[in-house]
């Protein structure tokens, strides 16, 4: 009993001492914000400042932000908005008319990822709900997980939501992921501008073989519904073409060959 009431307790100061350090080394952090625009764009703005808010609470470090936006006439409101947020220390933003990919694949800040540390990859509907972010680098490291998600509420399917812990997953929907510079990169390798929507690639994680995960003592809201400029019937085609170059012909095909969890992990 002697022995493991010790051995606990050894356990507990390791982890304390590695998230010491973890704090004390100065790491940079940027926040992609992939797309923001209207409709809602008011909304979209205080969830952002919220998410901002949050993250700073977590880490306490100063951080960057890069936004993808396809109007130009509110880069000045957004410039504006988070000029007031001392933690911020540079703010990059790119406006381009066009649908996601069409936007944030042609950034030229792009390059600037390779001098950070973690990339928060995050949706402008998503709100961060809650937010541990040394652990979930800590698990993302001792799992060597690629892109690694937290726990979203209100997601298209119940495996971004319905376990507890972390699952190692084939199948990962894309609303906010935490990568370093070569995963972000990756990740805009599986992409292109005609699948403009990004339907379908999150099916495939599996067959590229890239290790995906969902780490759920993190959790963020998917906070609006598809917006009016999203035509399903438009982004479902542009799916099929893009799964066909993989040789499936449809998502039950790739569903038939991988499950969306691979493994559940307690800890």
């Amino acid at each position: 009993m002697t022995y493991q009431k010790n051995k606990n307790f050894i356990n507990h100061l390791l982890f304390f001492l590695f998230l010491k350090l973890m704090s004390n080394n100065v790491y940079k952090i940027m926040y992609y914000l992939i797309c923001i625009g209207k409709p809602n764009f008011e909304l979209k703005m205080k969830i952002l400042v919220h998410n901002l808010n949050e993250i700073f609470l977590n880490i306490n470090l100063n951080f960057d932000i890069i936004i993808n936006c396809y109007d130009n006439s509110l880069h000045q409101k957004i410039k504006d908005e988070l000029s007031s947020l001392s933690y911020i220390k540079n703010i990059y933003i790119f406006t381009k008319k066009g649908v996601l990919t069409e936007v944030f694949l042609n950034n030229p800040y792009n390059i600037q990822l390779i001098n950070y540390d973690y990339i928060f990859f995050i949706l402008d509907d998503v709100k961060i709900s809650k937010l541990n972010f040394w652990d979930a680098i800590k698990i993302k490291r001792q799992y060597n997980i690629e892109f690694l998600s937290p726990k979203i509420i209100n997601s298209t399917h119940d495996y971004m939501n319905k376990y507890s812990d972390l699952t190692i997953n084939n199948f990962l929907e894309v609303y906010f992921l935490i990568l370093t510079p070569k995963d972000i990169y990756k990740l805009f390798s599986l992409y292109n501008r005609e699948n403009k929507w990004m339907w379908g690639i999150d099916l495939l994680f599996g067959y590229f073989n890239i290790k995906t995960g969902v780490y759920y003592n993190s959790v963020a809201i998917h906070s609006l519904d598809r917006g009016k400029n999203v035509s399903p019937k438009n982004a479902m085609r542009l799916a099929i073409n893009e799964i066909k170059k993989y040789n499936f012909k449809d998502f039950k095909e790739i569903r038939l060959k991988f499950n969306p969890i691979i493994k559940k992990i307690k800890f």
